[in-house]
């Protein structure tokens, strides 16, 4: 077997988008004020903070940095990256477009930029990934069944929701109430890029044949993602729990995170022993 077949995740292109979206993370994380404001040539992404957007922005850098964490952990051949890369295209498309359409115009915002970054590792993904395709053994099992597949099905129910019924996020559903309080043009952006990347994670649950590897960056930041999520849903509400969609986003993803960084499906492929 071609050492090649084993090369590094590491060190390539998939890793500069990894590191671009961390600073991205960051910002919408410990800055989120910035995206209210001009930086640069780029106009202010929002017009006026409140306490939905500060929700939703805390849980696109949380579904950011999951995307990061995978792009960079999973050695992507041609077979694993397609699913994600073709959603990524399809949905953050739309979103593109959608933000366009809403200025009516191109202004240079910091969302086409955000944007432009995961577009660029969803390219590399799916066209030019950086392994061959690893050879089939008997211990390798067929990625779908199992309970990656369950986590990605339902984040896909919830990115769909998203897109084609964002109104429930408005509503109160039995014991759970609104998440949301009133809608706005931005709101109704944010949501649609958020929609986006619980679209690509999804995917990238289900596209990845996870090991005891390349599961354990992308569960750390699952991890984190979903305690920052539900530790934020408890602050937002004064301290106290009350009972939200956020949370149910938030167990969905910290299950997927435990199964892909402790309980993955498949071995980890040996490496062959070099030739004399």
């Amino acid at each position: 077997v071609d050492f090649d077949t084993f090369a590094m995740a590491h060190g390539n292109l998939s890793d500069l988008v990894f590191l671009a979206l961390l600073a991205v993370v960051g910002q919408f994380f410990a800055c989120p004020h910035t995206l209210f404001q001009d930086v640069g040539p780029f106009k202010a992404q929002f017009k006026a903070q409140n306490a939905d957007m500060t929700a939703m922005i805390k849980l696109a850098g949380g579904l950011l940095l999951i995307i990061g964490m995978m792009f960079s952990s999973v050695k992507w051949n041609p077979i694993n990256g397609k699913m994600a890369g073709f959603g990524a295209f399809a949905s953050l498309g739309y979103t593109l477009y959608s933000l366009f359409q809403l200025d009516g115009a191109f202004v240079p915002r910091l969302l086409y930029a955000y944007i432009g970054v995961v577009l660029l590792g969803a390219l590399h993904i799916f066209a030019m990934p950086s392994n061959p395709m690893p050879k089939k053994t008997p211990e390798t099992k067929n990625n779908h069944g199992n309970f990656s597949d369950v986590i990605a099905l339902s984040l896909l129910m919830v990115s769909l929701l998203m897109f084609f019924y964002p109104k429930h996020l408005y509503q109160d559903f039995g014991p759970f109430k609104a998440q949301l309080a009133s809608e706005s043009p931005d709101l109704t952006i944010l949501t649609k890029f958020v929609a986006s990347l619980f679209l690509i994670v999804a995917l990238m649950f289900s596209g990845v044949k996870w090991n005891p590897i390349n599961g354990k960056l992308s569960g750390l930041g699952g991890f984190i993602a979903a305690g920052y999520t539900g530790y934020s849903s408890y602050v937002a509400d004064g301290e106290t729990i009350v009972p939200r969609l956020f949370y149910i986003y938030a167990v969905v993803l910290f299950l997927g995170a435990l199964h892909i960084f402790a309980f993955p499906s498949n071995p980890v492929t040996p490496k062959p022993e070099k030739k004399e």
